[in-house]
Order: structure tokens, then sequence, then C-alpha cells
């Protein structure tokens, strides 16, 4: 067996950032050498000198890395801006959807937003290395100059990191194409067959653009404290900003592959990368701090999210150990006597957290991901504990199962979608009761929340439940929409503590991501077999 330093890279200077989604690094002063897996290149950096003792009982494969890592590296200093400029080829190489391009025979829009200078994010601290056993990796070719290649990865690394009871939903159908309406192909069809427009893509791409122009273009992450017109407050949650907005820019279908923004993605996946940390023996986003904190558990759901998401719309390997390590942390942090997630990992939980780590293990079934089904299962244990009224209505926390709470709709809308998710069939009478009550009440004015996850809901559902629901919905967010100013392509409303939070920033990718509704999954219900069900 060997071992390998599994810590994230300290940050890059401008300089430096050619680029590269990179994993696994070795901390400054590690004995172990660094493996950085880019999506264009495989480069090997040379860890400080070892005194003689060491020297004599390193194994000869150690060795001869260590004089290939000498030679690369005096390769690259010779050669980096050819380098350079081959990567920056291979970012522009393919293009996506154009958001502006008409449903119908119609002219393109263009979209203009004025650009502000982006926050500067601070320099994360850095991590202490913590060791992961690993698979002999004897099959992996190191490559003795640096080259210009598909993405490399270290299969047998992510396998090790798989849970030891997961399983592997990859060969699943229905699954695997649960994403494939982001693309060009199907985008156009579903925008028409689900109530889309011209008017709505047209909204995304706006809120697209005005999310790009606030990111930080050093380090690649977003803040939720973006600037002048209505911040949040959690300048420090760069993990759950940069998830978010990644999020959006994967649900329109743009990747670091393919699309207007790859090297916006691109950046993006980086900073998560490279700010993954160890924390109980394993790796994931959680930084500390409940509520108001840097980043919680919240952040580390929804950062998953978009490594998976990612990961599943491109099979790029360089993605896969990082968005696994991101699966592995949701099975550390779970409660083991109630199934849920709360703001720090083993907290009793809330329906709220909750739902963003199950979204996580989804998104992770959907991209062939390792997914311990244990888990999953315990999870709709804790929902089994927050649900009343027949499984027509979801408490909060178990304070509110104490205290007698009454119906709480954003607890609701999450829990039934976690529920539909886990294959709770769609003739089942707590749905139809959920769906009944979403379909007489409407969307909200301000309940964000409510609206991003009851908007899924119905979705699903379909029908005239659903086509009542999206043109309310629809035209509500498009006659909300900033058109003018620096604003322009974001959303802003007041809903107390959640926009207190996040402001401008999180109202954006919210209602973002619910205008991405049409196409960002597939209907789970008319076109998903018995047997293909993430059944539990």
């Amino acid at each position: 067996m060997a071992k390998i330093t599994t810590t994230p890279q300290p940050r890059e200077s401008a300089s430096d950032s050619n680029h590269a989604i990179t994993g696994h690094t070795a901390q400054p002063g590690s004995s172990e050498p660094a493996v950085s897996v880019n999506t264009g290149e495989v480069v090997l950096q040379a860890g400080e000198r070892r005194d003689r003792s060491f020297l004599k009982a390193m194994p000869s494969w150690m060795i001869s890395m260590v004089v290939h890592t000498a030679a690369i590296i005096t390769l690259a200093a010779v050669h980096l801006e050819p380098i350079k400029k081959e990567l920056k080829l291979m970012l522009t190489s393919s293009e996506g959807l154009e958001s502006s391009e008409s449903l119908d025979v119609a002219e393109s829009v263009e979209v203009s937003s004025e650009s502000l200078e982006p926050v500067e994010a601070e320099s994360p601290a850095p991590a202490v290395a913590v060791e992961a056993v690993m698979t002999e990796t004897s099959s992996l070719v190191v490559p003795e100059v640096v080259v210009s290649a598909p993405a490399i990865s270290m299969p047998s690394v992510s396998q090790s990191l798989a849970p030891t009871s997961g399983l592997s939903v990859s060969a699943n159908d229905a699954i695997k194409a649960a994403m494939k309406g982001r693309s060009k192909e199907a985008k156009r069809d579903l925008l028409k067959k689900f109530g889309g427009s011209d008017a709505t893509e047209k909204a995304v791409s706006m809120a697209l653009k005005w999310l790009a122009d606030r990111q930080n273009k050093q380090t690649g992450a977003w803040t939720l404290a973006h600037g002048p017109d209505n911040p949040g407050k959690r300048i420090q949650s760069y993990n759950a900003a940069t998830g978010l907005a990644l999020m959006c820019f994967l649900g329109a279908g743009q990747t670091h592959l393919e699309g207007e923004y790859k090297e916006t993605v691109f950046m993006g996946l980086s900073f998560l990368i490279r700010n993954i940390k160890p924390h109980g023996g394993h790796l994931g986003w959680y930084v500390g701090g409940g509520g108001a904190g840097p980043d919680d558990m919240y952040s580390h759901g929804i950062a998953t999210i978009a490594l998976c998401e990612a990961y599943g719309m491109t099979k790029d390997l360089a993605l896969l150990e990082a968005a696994q390590a991101g699966v592995n942390f949701l099975t550390y942090a779970q409660n083991p006597d109630t199934g849920g997630w709360h703001y720090g990992p083993k907290g009793r939980g809330d329906t709220s957290v909750v739902g963003w780590q199950m979204m996580a293990l989804k998104s992770a079934s959907m991209a062939g991901i390792s997914v311990d089904l244990s888990v999953v299962r315990k999870a709709n244990f804790f929902l089994d504990q927050m649900a009343w009224d027949g499984g027509k209505s979801y408490h909060y926390d178990f304070n509110s199962v104490s205290s007698g709470a009454g119906y709480n709709p954003s607890c609701t809308a999450c829990a039934l979608l976690c529920r539909m998710y886990s294959g709770l069939p769609k003739d089942n009478e707590a749905l139809k009761g959920i769906v009944a009550k979403f379909d007489a009440a409407g969307p909200d004015a301000t309940n964000t929340y409510y609206n991003y996850y009851a908007t899924q809901v119905m979705k699903q559902v379909g029908g005239k439940e659903w086509d009542r629901w999206n043109e309310k919905m629809r035209d509500q967010l498009l006659g909300m929409q900033m058109q003018t100013g620096a604003s322009a392509g974001s959303w802003y409303w007041n809903d107390g503590h959640s926009t207190e939070q996040g402001g401008r920033f999180y109202t954006t990718c919210m209602a973002t991501m619910i205008l991405e509704v049409y196409y960002r999954y597939l209907p789970i219900y008319s076109e998903q077999k018995d047997e293909d069900a993430f059944q539990l």
C-alpha cells in the first residue's frame, strides 16, 4: 500500500493560475511529491530537499519520480509561454449553446451590463496534512515531459476513496440521462415543452453575465458580499457563493470545456478543488461557524453539488476525486442517531440543511459517483421524524416538532423534493396533498427558498398544476429582474434572514436556477422506468 497526502493546494498567484484544476497537492515541506491533475496537462512538482537517510530508504520508483520531476521543472521553465498559449487554446476550442439564440426564428438579443471590480477574496489558511490510504498506482504512467493531453487522473485513488458500502449507479440509464436536457440539442425542445421562452433565456443570459462580472479574476471565487448593491453579510462564505454561481452556469449547460463561460467555470472549479480542507480525517468544504460563519454544512452541500454536476456533465477525471471526497464527507458529517445534517458535522439536523445534502447525493448518483445508500436511508429516516399531518407537512427541526409549530411551506417543499428523488411515487396521497397546497397558494412574492424547491416539485409533477405555477413564477421573475445599470441581470427582494446573509447574490442565483428548471433535470416520472428509480 502507498500513501498520499491529500491537502488543498496553497493559493496561486495570478501569474501562476494557468487554468489548472488541481487536487491532492502536497503541503509545502512535505516529503511526498505533489501530483497535480490538470485538465490540459500533467505536472509533477518536487518537494523540498530530503536528507540522505531518507534517500536511502526511498523505493526506486520514488527516486525515479524525483529525477523526472527535476526534468519537468526545467522544461517548464524554458517552455512556459508556449504551454500557456496551448492551454488557452484548449479552453476556447469549443462552443456551447448561445443563450441569446431565439427559440423560434427571431432576432437574437444582445445583453450587456456594467462590470464592477471583483471583491478580493482572502487567502484560505493553510490546512494540516491528512493522509489517505490508497491502492498501489503502478499502472499510472508518469510522463517525462509536460504534454498537452486530455485530462489524466488516478482512478485507483478515486476508487479507494469511495465508500466501502457504496453502490455506483453509473449503469442506470435514467439517472445517466438526467442532466442531458442542458445540452444544446435538447434545450430548445424542453423550453418549448415546459413553458420556457426567449424571455426566460434572455433573463438567464443577463444573470450569467452579472455573475461572471463579479467573479474574482485572481482566485476564481465569488463572495456573498459582492459589492455595494445589497450585499450579504457572509463575507467569507467563498465556498457557498462559488458553488451557487457554478450551479447557475452548469444549469445553463456551461462547463469548463464548453460554452461561452468556459474560463469562468474553470476558475470556479479550480478554486473549490484548491480549497477542499481536512476535517475529522475527511476532506470537505466545511470551514466552521453555523449560520453566520465562513462556510458551514450548507456550503459543503452546495460545493459538492457543483463538483458532482461538473463531473457528470463532462466526465473530466480531474474532477472525480474532489467530487467523491465531498460525497464521502456527507457520511462523516451525518448524525448517526437522527440521520440529519445541521450547520456543523454531527448536528441533530434540520430539514433545510438536509435538503442540500440530499440533492448533493442525488447529483452524485446522476453523475455515476459512488454513493453510500445507507446514508440516504438514514436521511429519509430523519424526514420521517419531521413529517406530520399524514406526510402533507414537514417541520424544520426537532424543536419545531416539540413545539407543534404550524405548516412550514419551505421545509415542506424541500422535504417533498427529497422524497420524490428517493422514489416516492407520483400517485402518493401525501404528495398529491402537498401539490394541491402549492397549487392553491401559488408562488410567494419573497420566500425564495419555498419558490426554489416548490418550482422543482411542480415541474416534476407536471400537468395543469405546473402550467398554472409556471405562468405565475416565470412572469413574476421576469418582471422583477433589473434591466439597467450596474445591477442589470440581477434580482433582489427582502427575504428576511436569507437576503440579510446572502444579499443580492443569493437571490440572483436562486432566481436563475428557477428559470433553468425547464431543462436543468429531466422529468423523473414521465420518462423513468420503475426499475430505474433511485429507490431506497
